[in-house]
């Protein structure tokens, strides 16, 4: 009898994209006729070098599991592969498509520079073995390297950008995907679910910290579709009041691609069209301008991955390096209580309001002048959607080192920040119950209450002279430079 030979199988190879909807590389792999598999590479060790926070890594790993089961109702295999880091990657996935005849890949990019060389040695090895790779930018809605200036380079002021992005978007927008349905009969078996288990079982979260979240595809859909509904329309009006719950929280979800980004857009664009939702709308879709913003930058500026500012004058500064400061920002025991509670948020919830992560940010890096490294790498170790793109991009913006045209002089006053988006003192008495006492009036400076609480810290740092002295250390580093 002549020699049978398995046929040709497609690869969709999973990272943080872990969802079926709206998901490019899927769509096309079922689209293509021939059996298809599913791959994840688990590296654990990756994630601790990346500061990784447990219980995002938590966050991550109950979702996979959501996926595998998903995907194996759909007749589509999902396969986790132990690689501990990504210099085992290439190795690994060269073994994976030899032992499954893997005619193509289909996958998501990534733009951080070590997920870009680990994807560079990955394509250099499939090539060598006849395999294709089919790459879809499906974790943003315009490609990174799309829009240019006039000039022919990046955008690195936001509101140009904007105008580009929504543009293109205009004219070339992302339609919904296909809905891809099981056939009768073919279901397999998910076979993942001991790796997981051993995954998690390494990781330290307590409950206090899982309860609050839910993984998985089918609650952050479930979730984008109850913002749409209740919270779109007060969007613009709600979302700096970190006391009310006026954020759409979808931030995880959109970190480790349990949902799309074009599904949000998709979402929203209807109540472009409702006078009573379009302010809400346009700015929250202008938020996901920002998402998209920061991944071309780190696309375009690979330096960045390496810790680098963005600019380059920044890096004469003298940060200070006064450790007990630096600690009682990490416990939120600054004496300025919205920073304080932003702190403790962030602690006990995994975490932080929009608003208050400029304040606590600027609140490091200006107040008390610490590199806002420490914080950008503190702020991973904690975040549950700890987005390296997101994250440098929000550290950068606040310290001034960044893509910013109003550079050094911005200074958030933390009193003031208080006064306008707590005033009752809501949120800071949930976070600083030792201020629960205090009046409406005093809380947001305690230090100057008639009789100020015994139980809470003086400020660490006066606000008064803070720009000033930010000011001096910007033009003496730019003065540096030049000098050079």
């Amino acid at each position: 009898m002549p020699e049978t030979t398995s046929p040709a199988t497609v690869l969709v190879w999973y990272r943080n994209d872990l969802r079926v909807h709206e998901h490019a590389a899927l769509t096309a792999a079922l689209a293509d006729g021939r059996p298809v598999r599913a791959l994840y590479m688990l590296c654990e060790q990756q994630w601790q070098r990346h500061g990784v926070a447990p219980l995002r890594s938590w966050y991550v790993l109950q979702s996979l599991r959501e996926l595998g089961e998903t995907l194996a109702r759909m007749g589509v295999p999902l396969d986790i592969v132990n690689a501990g880091d990504f210099a085992e990657v290439p190795r690994l996935l060269g073994k994976y498509l030899r032992e499954h005849t893997v005619a193509r890949i289909y996958c998501g990019r990534e733009y951080p520079l070590n997920e870009l060389n680990r994807d560079r040695a990955c394509a250099a090895l499939a090539a060598s073995a006849g395999v294709e790779i089919v790459g879809f930018d499906h974790a943003v809605l315009v490609p990174p390297k799309l829009l240019m200036s006039g000039q022919g380079t990046p955008y690195t002021v936001f509101t140009p950008y904007r105008r580009a992005w929504e543009k293109w978007l205009s004219a070339h927008g992302p339609l919904p995907a296909p809905t891809r349905r099981r056939n009768p009969g073919s279901s397999v078996l998910f076979a993942g679910n001991a790796l997981i288990d051993a995954a998690l079982s390494g990781l330290a979260v307590p409950e206090s910290l899982t309860s609050k979240w839910q993984p998985g595809e089918l609650s952050a859909r479930k979730q984008l579709r109850r913002f749409i509904d209740a919270g779109l329309s007060g969007y613009r009006q709600r979302r700096d009041y970190p006391a009310l719950a006026a954020t759409s929280v979808l931030s995880t979800a959109l970190s480790a691609g349990t949902l799309s980004v074009t599904e949000c857009w998709l979402a929203a664009r209807p109540a472009l069209q409702d006078a009573a939702s379009r302010e809400g709308a346009e700015c929250w879709i202008g938020e996901l301008a920002w998402r998209d913003f920061y991944r071309q930058i780190m696309a375009n500026f690979p330096r960045l991955a390496r810790g680098e500012a963005f600019r380059e004058d920044t890096r004469y500064i003298q940060w200070s390096s006064d450790n007990s400061r630096f600690q009682a920002w990490c416990e939120g025991r600054t004496g300025y209580p919205l920073v304080d509670a932003a702190q403790r948020q962030l602690l006990q919830t995994g975490w932080m309001h929009n608003r208050l992560r400029m304040v606590s940010a600027m609140f490091l890096s200006k107040h008390l002048f610490i590199d806002w490294r420490r914080g950008e790498e503190f702020f991973m170790r904690h975040l549950i959607d700890g987005d390296f793109a997101a994250n440098n991009g929000g550290w950068q913006w606040s310290a001034s080192t960044g893509t910013d045209a109003a550079p050094y002089f911005r200074v958030f006053s933390p009193i003031r920040q208080s006064e306008r988006f707590d005033p009752e003192g809501e949120f800071i008495r949930r976070f600083v119950p030792e201020l629960a006492g205090l009046s409406a009036k005093s809380i947001h400076a305690p230090w100057r209450a008639p009789v100020p609480p015994d139980n809470y810290p003086q400020p660490v740092v006066p606000h008064e002279g803070v720009k000033e002295r930010v000011t001096a250390a910007f033009r003496a580093a730019r003065t540096m430079m030049e000098s050079q």
